[in-house]
């Protein structure tokens, strides 16, 4: 098997992105005032021919069909009246020494407040997206996984495919430190369920509190690299782990006005709220295990994953 350092400190690192402003002045005649850094490969832009941009620079094996079927998804979203990015440009991808890249237009907003009501429309927005009909084309692209490794995007269940890699890849160089670590999560690759076989609609792959804006008006979905159709609970699962057990109430009394989930799906929430939860903490001991620069490794606490399938079931069984 390949090793996967190489892709992922491209992730951290993401050459070219000090290349950005010149490449985007080239590409489409305008003039960059000042960038700001969003997160890795993410960038705001500001110029002079009108509201910023975001430009979104991928790891070098991420394709640019891939990025072009990222705009298309933008196009559909317009197309549906749905409030998300819009694409900057009418040719919004470009190559950048051979990295695609992506732009959209800022959205103004501020981050999700912590607050029921907050929950609810968060969940209201993710129902209204999981009843979106797809249409033939990148709507319907395998998606639920994240994109962070090209090799692994695709529906939800190849999250834990990659979380198995980087446990793999770390075969014969655990730190000692690290073992119990290590160990712990080899045991619990086994409880994520990705979802196969389950009701699919067009998802989100990470409706995270992070990636959703309050802008005036109305709540945001943004960065939608990778969406496409997939589980519609891998995608639930997402919002409602990065929530609480106190607190999925409010997301389903939301997400509820549009989406009755099937018996299967409430039989299978655990499995599905420990995905996300798994990679994290692979991509993480993988990170400590290579970097003395890199936090302790942890172990998710399944205490609380338990405590989250119990409220989702108990608030999906009151329907």
């Amino acid at each position: 098997m390949a090793r996967l350092g190489p892709v992922i400190r491209d992730v951290y690192r993401r050459p070219g992105v000090d290349a950005l402003p010149g490449h985007l002045e080239q590409q489409y005649g305008i003039h960059v005032l000042a960038t700001t850094r969003l997160d890795a490969g993410v960038v705001k832009v500001s110029h002079d021919s009108g509201p910023p941009w975001v430009a979104r620079l991928f790891v070098a094996g991420r394709t640019l069909g891939r990025a072009e079927q990222d705009a298309e998804v933008l196009r559909f979203l317009e197309r549906q009246g749905m409030v998300a990015e819009r694409v900057a440009n009418e040719e919004p991808v470009s190559s950048l020494d051979g990295r695609a890249v992506l732009v959209t237009e800022f959205v103004e907003g501020r981050k999700l407040p912590d607050t029921a009501g907050a929950r609810r429309k968060a969940g209201d927005l993710l129902g209204r997206t999981h009843v979106l009909p797809t249409e033939p084309g990148p709507t319907e692209r395998p998606a639920g996984s994240l994109h962070h490794l090209p090799d692994y995007e695709g529906y939800a269940a190849l999250d834990l495919e990659a979380a198995a890699a980087l446990l793999a890849d770390l075969d014969g160089r655990v730190p000692p430190e690290h073992r119990s670590t290590y160990d712990a999560l080899l045991g619990l690759l086994p409880k994520g369920d990705g979802g196969e076989g389950l009701p699919e609609s067009f998802v989100h792959p990470d409706p995270a509190p992070s990636n959703l804006i309050v802008s005036p008006g109305d709540f945001v979905l943004v960065d939608w690299t990778g969406a496409g159709r997939g589980p519609r609970l891998a995608s639930l699962a997402v919002l409602l782990t990065s929530v609480g057990p106190g607190n999925v109430a409010d997301v389903l009394a939301g997400y509820r006005t549009h989406v009755k989930l099937e018996e299967e799906e409430i039989d299978r929430v655990a499995g599905a709220l420990w995905v996300r939860p798994i990679w994290l903490a692979c991509w993480r001991c993988w990170l400590a295990c290579v970097s003395s620069k890199v936090d302790k490794a942890f172990v998710p606490d399944e205490g609380r994953i338990k405590a989250l399938a119990a409220a989702t079931r108990a608030s999906l069984e009151q329907e």
